[in-house]
């Protein structure tokens, strides 16, 4: 059974139930009422025929006085429609008819027989002749003696309540009947209206699984109730799988690429081998080809195992200026074949919670991305400071810098600049080294980002969140930076007024 047709027999069985506990609570509340009404009309008159009556003692000589009671002309009450009859028991105690109305002829047997003789009065329905009727039994006692003397009988008919009441019936039948055709017709409406941004989501997700479009989207311009919030997730979730999947495109593309020209070129190498033999010079192309494969695995291993959840890392406290001084004592090496100045601007003693093999891997990525991209004679520039409660680490180079429409893709796996930029030197990689580092980045809490103006020079910046703030050491106390500085060849200016920014230089 489909959704639909289970919520339209749920909203009709739900109106039905209501309609029905509804109809036979008011029937049996009118009914009720309209019985009372005939009950306090036939208790009036049993209490007027009581009131009118009297009773008196018939002497009779050698026997016990009898008591005779006189009631009043019972043939008043057949203007209003009411059977009355009047009955005695005799010494032996049964009934002995008496009187009656004029409206029941030669009618003698009692109204209700069950109620003759009742000591208190007694309420019940009979049909005398096919006609239903409500009779009150109303004991008749003589004043000064405890026994009962005889009974009164009235009756009304019941014939009007029965047509009123049947009338009623059919007319909430009928209302009823009409109000479940009409829930079957709004639960329809109802659930097509519900049902609507389902069927919605359901044509969408066919399309993009035979079409295999994923720009489908679905527009709501309604509430943002159940459905709306319904329509947006998936709407999201649709943005993200494009997203992924551009993303997987992107990468069998580049990954195929990447492997084709070290692919060729070993090829190549082999050939001149088989034909020539094996020189040095192939070899080393080899080697080169071969290490630059084994690169992008390991890069594209970290990634996968990272995106997974299968790389976790091990976090320590450790001191964020020991790991600068050791990353950038090591850069110094790396530029060592070019005219580059790496300079250590700034540093600060700051404390955090990370990984510092992972740490020194982001600040390797990002420098050695600094001396490909920087032309002789320019300059890398270190720096550490402290920004409210993160730790500011910043790479600064004065190289080509990166254009605007760049900057956006620039963490995106394979994504590279112009060829120009990408292929400046035969030993750039593939286009991973910035994804593992805003990854590491991020692993660690914090963020990576980048600024830069062709031309004149880019500045990627990580914040790290601080562990605590190690206490200053005063100016006359060697502390552990200045120590650290030391030994990279580096002595600390004295400050010339306390509003001037603390600079380094090499002795």
């Amino acid at each position: 059974m489909t959704i639909r047709r289970k919520l339209i027999l749920l909203y009709s069985g739900l109106l039905a139930v209501i309609i029905i506990a509804f109809g036979l609570m008011t029937f049996a509340v009118i009914r009720s009422t309209w019985i009372e009404s005939v009950d306090r009309d036939l208790t009036e008159t049993a209490v007027q025929i009581k009131n009118n009556s009297r009773s008196y003692p018939i002497l009779e000589f050698g026997s016990t006085a009898r008591i005779r009671v006189e009631l009043p002309q019972l043939d008043i009450f057949r203007a209003s429609g009411v059977l009355v009859q009047a009955w005695s028991f005799k010494p032996d105690g049964q009934p002995e008819f008496g009187a009656a109305s004029d409206n029941l002829g030669d009618y003698r047997q009692p109204l209700d027989p069950v109620g003759i003789g009742a000591q208190t009065p007694f309420y019940q329905n009979v049909r005398i002749n096919n006609t239903e009727l409500r009779v009150l039994t109303w004991p008749i006692r003589v004043v000064g003696q405890d026994r009962l003397f005889g009974n009164i009988q009235v009756a009304a008919s019941l014939e009007t309540v029965n047509q009123a009441t049947q009338q009623l019936s059919l007319f909430m039948l009928g209302g009823g009947a009409l109000a479940i055709l009409g829930s079957l017709v709004l639960g329809w409406w109802l659930a097509n209206q519900t049902l609507k941004p389902i069927e919605a989501i359901t044509e969408a997700a066919d399309n993009i699984s035979t079409a295999k479009d994923l720009a489908t989207r679905i527009p709501w311009n309604g509430p943002m109730d159940e459905r709306g919030r319904l329509i947006s997730v998936f709407n999201r979730m649709m943005d993200r799988l494009e997203h992924i999947f551009g993303v997987q495109q992107r990468l069998v593309a580049d990954v195929s690429h990447e492997l084709r020209t070290p692919l060729t070129a070993i090829r190549g190498n082999l050939d001149l081998a088989k034909r020539y033999g094996m020189d040095s010079t192939s070899m080393e192309a080899i080697e080169s080809e071969v290490e630059r494969m084994a690169r992008l695995t390991n890069d594209l291993l970290t990634l996968a195992r990272a995106d997974f959840g299968g790389l976790t890392l091990e976090m320590h406290e450790l001191d964020l200026d020991t790991v600068l001084s050791d990353v950038y004592r090591e850069a110094r090496v790396l530029a060592k074949d070019r005219r580059l100045t790496v300079k250590l601007e700034q540093i600060e003693p700051l404390r955090i919670n990370g990984n510092s093999d992972r740490l020194k891997q982001l600040l390797f990525n990002l420098i050695s991305n600094a001396i490909k991209f920087t032309h002789d004679d320019g300059s890398i520039t270190l720096a550490l400071r402290r920004e409210g409660c993160e730790a500011l680490l910043q790479v600064a180079d004065t190289g080509i810098g990166i254009a605007p429409g760049d900057l956006e893709r620039i963490f995106d796996r394979f994504y590279q600049t112009d060829e120009s930029r990408a292929r400046a030197h035969e030993s750039d990689g593939a286009g991973l080294g910035l994804s593992i580092a805003k990854w590491i980045a991020e692993a660690h809490g914090g963020r990576i980002t980048v600024t830069s103006e062709q031309g004149k020079g880019t500045t990627f910046s990580v914040w790290l969140p601080i562990l605590e703030q190690p206490t200053a050491p005063r100016f006359e106390e060697l502390s552990y930076s200045s120590m650290a500085l030391q030994k990279l060849g580096l002595v600390r200016r004295k400050r010339v007024a306390s509003s001037e920014p603390e600079t380094l230089a090499e002795s």
